[in-house]
């Protein structure tokens, strides 16, 4: 995650003279709230249209299963082009304009869900753990890391058809990066296993929600997505 650190960095720090920097896509998955049969995340996907200075930010509620850990509705909120050098002064956050298109708001979906907010509230008796790219519980192996992009694409393929914005793709070949809403796409992942914990009570199970953060090894991406871990009550 060092690498990806500089990098974003460097996106930031560059001046008008510097090459342009390879196309980076971000997808950001936050947890906001839940109810018995599922959770609903912000997602954030920033595109840098491999320029220092302009980028898409755009933002969607995520409604994810907890029976099945997929994505099976979403809401755009905000798709939004930003330009962070107005008048040869780099700024950061930068000029936000609104792009055109149906948008929701995220609290009045939650309101008519009847969604409860929460957040990180997980006590483990046993930590979980990364091991050669699998997913562990104490010397117990819960996902192998064939299962953790399987769970990481039933969150993410939701949105292929409509991101990243056909407007984006003219000239960059598809080739040119991983593409992370495709099981079998080529290239390998690097997964970091983050903090978010949450656990959702319910009649007959425990339902943890862990969230990992991945990336590409050329770069070019990264992304993170929520694993569900059941435990019989």
């Amino acid at each position: 995650m060092t690498r990806l650190i500089c990098l974003i960095c460097a996106l930031f720090i560059a001046t008008p003279a510097t090459a342009t920097p390879p196309r980076l896509t971000q997808s950001e998955d936050r947890v906001m709230a839940a109810t018995q049969t599922h959770i609903y995340v912000l997602r954030d996907i920033v595109d840098n249209l491999g320029s220092h200075f302009a980028g898409l930010h755009d933002q969607h509620l995520i409604e994810v299963a907890l029976d099945t850990g997929e994505a099976t509705r979403y809401w755009p909120l905000r798709r939004m082009t930003l330009n962070h050098l107005p008048e040869n002064d780099l700024l950061v956050p930068g000029v936000v304009t609104e792009r055109a298109g149906v948008t929701h708001a995220m609290m009045d979906i939650l309101r008519e869900i009847g969604a409860e907010p929460i957040w990180d509230n997980i006590w483990e008796d046993v930590p979980l753990s990364l091991h050669n790219g699998a997913l562990m519980r104490g010397d117990v192996q819960l996902a192998t890391p064939f299962g953790l992009r399987k769970a990481a694409r039933a969150q993410l393929a939701i949105l292929r058809d409509a991101y990243p914005p056909n407007e984006t793709e003219t000239g960059f070949p598809a080739l040119d990066r991983i593409d992370f809403y495709d099981l079998y796409a080529p290239g390998d992942w690097e997964c970091r296993l983050l903090r978010d914990r949450y656990a959702i009570h319910r009649a007959t199970d425990r339902v943890t929600v862990a969230k990992l953060r991945c990336e590409d090894t050329e770069l070019t991406g990264f992304w993170s997505f929520h694993f569900l871990i059941y435990d019989d009550l």
